[in-house]
């Protein structure tokens, strides 16, 4: 009788610590802050972390190109790896959540720009909700600005494009490169 008694309390310490265990990691805590929210992903062995994903660009008024980078939307996020010692070459995209009809207009232009000198532009023309925008291929982890506007057209009525939004995301893919030199276009 005893030695039952020691198997159902050993059986009973299983199941109660299988379910605590069980429990925790599907009510495990999630946080959710304004600001900045950390994104992870893994790609194999890669540990890719982007530091802000969100971009939203709310009431921009247009501007000359050539004042972009001072008067433009500007949106800067860095990548970061937990383990230095891969070299991840990664692919940027913007997911576009949302965007006014009156911003899918060859006006409306981004550029991104690493710290490393690799850059990249374009217009928001034939972008739909739900777009995905490869903003830059083939480059490793580094700091990076993107730069959203309306350019600024004198015989061109604009007014439309005034008071209008996009919502949408940074995501990266990744992958381990091996050498630094072979992160090249597939």
């Amino acid at each position: 009788m005893k030695l039952k008694g020691k198997y159902l309390i050993v059986l009973i310490l299983i199941l109660l610590t299988a379910t605590v265990s069980i429990s925790y990691a599907y009510f495990g805590p999630t946080i959710v802050h304004e600001g900045e929210y950390e994104t992870t992903f893994s790609t194999g062995l890669i540990d890719i972390k982007i530091n802000d994903t969100a971009v939203n660009a709310n009431n921009i008024t247009p501007i000359y190109d050539e004042d972009y980078e001072l008067l433009g939307y500007d949106k800067e996020f860095s990548l970061s790896s937990s383990n230095e010692s891969l070299n991840a070459c990664t692919r940027i995209y913007l997911n576009i959540d949302n965007i006014s009809d009156s911003l899918k207009s060859k006006y409306f232009k981004y550029k991104i720009v690493s710290s490393k000198g690799e850059e990249s532009s374009g217009t928001f023309e034939n972008v739909n909700n739900n777009d995905k925008i490869t903003l830059l291929e083939n480059v490793y982890i580094v700091n990076f600005d993107l730069y959203i506007w309306i350019s600024y057209q004198d015989n061109v009525d604009q007014m439309d494009m005034l008071n209008s939004t996009m919502t949408s995301n940074i995501s990266v893919e990744g992958i381990d490169a091996k050498n630094s030199d072979k992160c090249t276009k597939k």
